[in-house]
């Protein structure tokens, strides 16, 4: 039990630290091919935002969530838009076109915890997020607009959370199922539940880029 703050920073800093990990050089790669699903055309990912897509996807932004560094909210962007549109638009095409100056300015976050329990006493029990600059945040969600209508080519069909269309219920309804046939048929069997709770925190981000060139994304 601590109570200093310092003690607090501490303690919270190499819980974690220990969680996330290190980068590591990844020295062997898999043959996709031979076993993971085919990828597909992402070439429209390639085209650069349209103002339209963009003042579509500013309407759709939530007016009052907690800002980032910035201080903007979505009700900013919305009520300025015929204002700050021509700086906006120059932007999303330089970063559109590879021009990265500059972007960590535009790239920044604030991270705070948020207890997960009312009696929160442990490093645990606590979870990270991040309140990111507006202009990154309506980057991502221009990026993940494009990308939903291909998911469901890309995502097999036994994963059936967050893809339009499928329901997360779906895996429980399954799996009762398949016990209920074992039960009738009094088949011996063995079923585990994984905890992947923590499975975000652990992914190799060379692993992941592999897979994502295999399925069709581009990466200069």
């Amino acid at each position: 039990m601590v109570t200093a703050q310092e003690d607090k920073h501490q303690i919270l800093l190499e819980h974690f630290e220990g969680i996330l990990g290190q980068a590591r050089t990844r020295t062997v790669s898999l043959e996709l091919a031979a076993f993971h699903r085919a990828g597909v055309d992402l070439s429209i990912l390639d085209a650069p935002f349209s103002e339209d897509e963009v003042w579509a996807t500013i309407k759709a932004l939530p007016a009052d969530r907690a800002p980032g560094p910035d201080g903007f909210t979505g009700r900013f962007y919305k009520s300025c838009w015929q204002i700050i549109k021509s700086d906006l638009m120059a932007a999303l095409i330089s970063i559109h076109q590879g021009d990265l100056r500059n972007l960590e300015l535009l790239n920044s976050a604030y991270l705070t915890l948020i207890p997960k329990k009312a009696e929160a006493l442990e490093a645990n029990d606590y979870r990270p997020i991040s309140l990111v600059h507006s202009f990154a945040k309506l980057v991502t969600k221009l990026l993940a607009n494009q990308l939903a209508p291909l998911l469901n080519n890309l995502v097999a069909t036994n994963q059936s959370a967050f893809i339009r269309g499928r329901c997360i219920h779906d895996n429980y309804m399954l799996v009762q199922q398949t016990i209920k046939v074992l039960h009738r048929r009094k088949i011996s069997s063995l079923f585990l539940k994984l905890d992947i709770s923590k499975a975000f925190d652990s992914v190799d981000w060379s692993f992941l880029l592999e897979i994502l060139s295999h399925l069709g994304f581009g990466f200069t």
